[in-house]
């Protein structure tokens, strides 16, 4: 099995950390840093979240793909995926802890770690990259700027650190206080074009918290599209650490 056929589904967690829990008076805060310290401090309101998802690969209007996976976090530097259709990614598993990556592959019955040169690379025919992934904690890698704000909204520029290598040379949130979080973000290559842009909608309450349940991203030059779908939505169940391990990987 193609290891471009596993990430592509994986994605999906960095955009839900991002997204969740922002409520708010985050748009009301003094600066900028404030505004994404503090979506990344609501990112981690609840100890851990478990979902199902699906993921649509669009091409042209027409649906290419879809995968279907078993998604759980804790905090934002762990996250655990089990395959469950179609049929030539079922029983595959990924791992990560922080900015490691491992897949498990039931064909070759073998773990291997995801090298970090891949991270800026589509896979499948999917607008997420690995490098979405480890984009967690925005605070740690991005400095913020306040851009603008137009009624419910607040614009937010990030701009990434010396020490954070990235592909895009900025990104542009926009942050909606009548939906409680990020619902747009736009992504800026070397020379300052814009060059993908992720939507986020189906907002609901879970535990009292906003967080979405549709996420997309666009491709803005060719107009190809993957949609994320989130279901089956649980909070603070008391996962374990020890779920978050390469010996789980091979059970």
């Amino acid at each position: 099995m193609k290891l471009s056929t596993v990430l592509s589904a994986f994605l999906v967690c960095t955009p839900v950390a991002l997204a969740v829990l922002a409520p708010p008076s985050v748009a009301q805060a003094a600066d900028g840093a404030a505004v994404l310290a503090k979506l990344d401090r609501d990112a981690e309101a609840f100890a851990d979240v478990s979902y199902v998802s699906s993921m649509e690969i669009w091409k042209k209007g027409s649906k290419k793909k879809t995968l279907q996976f078993d998604m759980v976090m804790k905090g934002l530097d762990k996250q655990y995926i089990n395959f469950t259709a179609p049929g030539d990614v079922a029983g595959m598993k990924i791992l990560m802890v922080g900015s490691e990556l491992w897949m498990y592959s039931p064909e070759f019955q073998k773990v291997r770690k995801i090298a970090a040169h891949a991270q800026s690379q589509g896979f499948l025919g999917s607008e997420f990259t690995p490098e979405d992934m480890v984009m967690t904690n925005m605070s740690r890698h991005f400095t913020a700027d306040i851009s603008g704000q137009k009624g419910n909204e607040t614009y937010l520029t990030l701009t990434p650190k010396a020490d954070f290598q990235t592909s895009w040379s900025k990104l542009e949130l926009t942050i909606d206080k009548t939906k409680g979080g990020v619902t747009k973000i736009k992504y800026f290559d070397g020379s300052g074009t814009a060059v993908r842009e992720q939507t986020r909608g189906g907002w609901s309450k879970i535990s009292g918290k906003a967080m979405p349940t549709q996420i997309k991203m666009k491709n803005l030059k060719t107009g190809a599209e993957t949609v994320i779908q989130l279901s089956d939505i649980k909070v603070d169940q008391g996962v374990e650490d020890a779920l978050f391990s390469r010996r789980t990987l091979l059970r």
